[in-house]
């Protein structure tokens, strides 16, 4: 697959050189940061472009990473600021419960009763549990938390969750 079609999934933001061999302190924005430190090739910028990575490591909450062929502060300062992606393919594997917010963006909402309620348009992270903003064809929208009791089922092949819908989530 081309780098043009490839999905990306965000991990990190590269705050700063890090001292004066070539290496960049990154802002981690994954939870699997031991992942990232794994990765042979990462993807810098917009459109993401390939970084050989030469070497990861962990400092403090943050990793540090070493492209191949940036041996000096001044070679990797330009790269403040940008976002680091890795292809979806090389993400961590999930537990059979657990899902990337990518995955469930789009999905079609439909009731146990086979009802069309809409697609998931956002996920709202409120600390508790997600709340996913599910938007119906006539512009409406409907908030669902994602919990066990609601959401009953997430098909990943069809793009489908079906939710049972307690008092009150729908007027």
């Amino acid at each position: 697959m081309s780098e043009e079609n490839q999905q990306f999934l965000v991990v990190g933001e590269i705050l700063k050189p890090f001292g004066y061999r070539g290496e960049v302190k990154v802002q981690v924005i994954t939870d699997y940061p031991q992942h990232l430190v794994k990765q042979k090739t990462v993807y810098i910028g917009s459109p993401p472009r390939a970084f050989p990575v030469e070497s990861a490591r962990f400092h403090a909450n943050y990793v540090l990473l070493k492209f191949t062929g940036y041996d000096s502060d001044t070679s990797v300062a330009k790269l403040r600021g940008e976002i680091v992606h890795i292809p979806v393919e090389q993400a961590a594997q999930l537990k059979k419960s657990q899902y990337y917010h990518h995955e469930i963006i789009g999905m079609n909402v439909v009731t146990g009763a086979g009802e069309t309620l809409g697609t998931v348009a956002e996920i709202l992270e409120t600390g508790a549990n997600d709340v996913y903003l599910v938007r119906t064809p006539q512009g409406k929208e409907i908030l669902l938390p994602a919990i066990k009791s609601v959401i009953k089922n997430i098909h990943r092949e069809t793009k489908t969750m079906t939710v049972e819908l307690i008092p009150g989530l729908v007027d």
